[in-house]
């Protein structure tokens, strides 16, 4: 039976696994179980689709995750973005509903903000690169997992404006509505493609974004700006930066930038990728931290990818020593 043809149901998964070892001697593994699917029900065969979004996920350390190798090692960051030790959670649960013939859209539910803020077409911790600071702009405070909404609209061919607002006080462990009341974080974001087909490749994203002040929480406001671009050339190049600036204390970053590339065989079954980062902490008395990743990604079958990965941390703010750091890495990822 084709659910999808019949009741316009999507179901997939993957299972990734990662394992970390430091040049000191230092390691971490953890798996990911990730469940997802959209349920299309109203509008089918139409551009004003209404679909319910939904992921479950299972995180397991097998003995020190990833997530934890960065501290260890002295290093303001994550080394292993998402591979943690969570166990499981629901992850998105949203209600997507497009309008005015697809040149609009609506979302309502359980949102997990790193879906919808400052996207880039480089990123993505399952198929490319793992360090945090390069994964994502860390002059952005994101909150966790939790309750929110958000509306986009295209003016033209080529640009889509947007804005979305997400409770500050959100938690991937348990699902409330608004825990500790209307606290808010919310961005306003553009982007612009000149071919909305290619819009992960080739795109320009620009964010302004803001983190009302929490008071059971007692951490102040934050405010910020994030810009993004990354443009794929017809040779299978892909360079891309990535920049932040933001107020207060509670990003963990008050400035970033980032550059690097991803190159793409014309034969499709691989994929490289290196990237350089620089921060300034939010907090003061721990200053600038530098790290560069590079990835080989091997596509062995249409349901198996196997990345080998290196990472050297420059700086190491959390400790007295300040040699460089190398963090090998090996991700083996299947789809299903």
């Amino acid at each position: 039976m084709d659910l999808r043809e019949n009741f316009g149901f999507d179901i997939g998964g993957d299972l990734a696994i990662l394992a970390q070892r430091a040049d000191n001697g230092e390691s971490a593994s953890s798996g990911v179980f990730r469940l997802y699917g959209r349920w299309t029900l109203t509008g089918r065969d139409t551009p004003e689709t209404g679909s319910l979004v939904w992921k479950i996920e299972n995180r397991t350390a097998f003995g020190d995750a990833p997530a934890s190798l960065g501290p260890r090692l002295g290093y303001a960051g994550l080394t292993g973005t998402s591979f943690t030790d969570a166990g499981w959670f629901l992850a998105p649960f949203y209600w997507e509903q497009y309008l005015k013939r697809g040149s609009a859209a609506f979302v309502f539910g359980r949102l997990d903000p790193l879906d919808f803020v400052d996207l880039s077409g480089y990123s993505g911790q399952w198929t490319r690169f793992q360090n945090a600071s390069l994964l994502v702009n860390s002059t952005i405070a994101f909150p966790d997992l939790g309750f929110g909404a958000g509306f986009g609209f295209k003016p033209n061919d080529q640009t889509v404006l947007g804005l979305t607002i997400h409770d500050a006080n959100g938690n991937s462990g348990s699902v409330e509505w608004f825990p500790n009341g209307p606290e808010f974080f919310s961005q306003a974001y553009l982007s612009w493609s000149p071919d909305r087909t290619r819009r992960f490749d080739r795109a320009i994203h620009l964010t302004l974004w803001h983190l009302g002040e929490r008071e059971d929480a007692g951490k102040p406001e934050d405010y910020g700006l994030a810009f993004s671009v990354n443009w794929m050339m017809d040779n299978g190049w892909m360079p891309f930066v990535r920049a932040g600036v933001s107020e207060g204390s509670v990003a963990r970053a008050d400035r970033s930038f980032t550059a690097g590339t991803l190159y793409r065989p014309e034969n499709g079954v691989a994929e490289f990728g290196f990237a350089l980062g620089w921060e300034r902490l939010s907090d003061t008395t721990l200053g600038e931290q530098r790290a560069a990743e590079a990835f080989f990604r091997w596509d062995a079958t249409d349901h198996i990818q196997i990345t080998p990965s290196v990472q050297a941390i420059f700086d190491t703010p959390l400790s007295s020593g300040d040699s460089t750091k190398l963090v090998f890495g090996l991700r083996t990822r299947l789809t299903f």
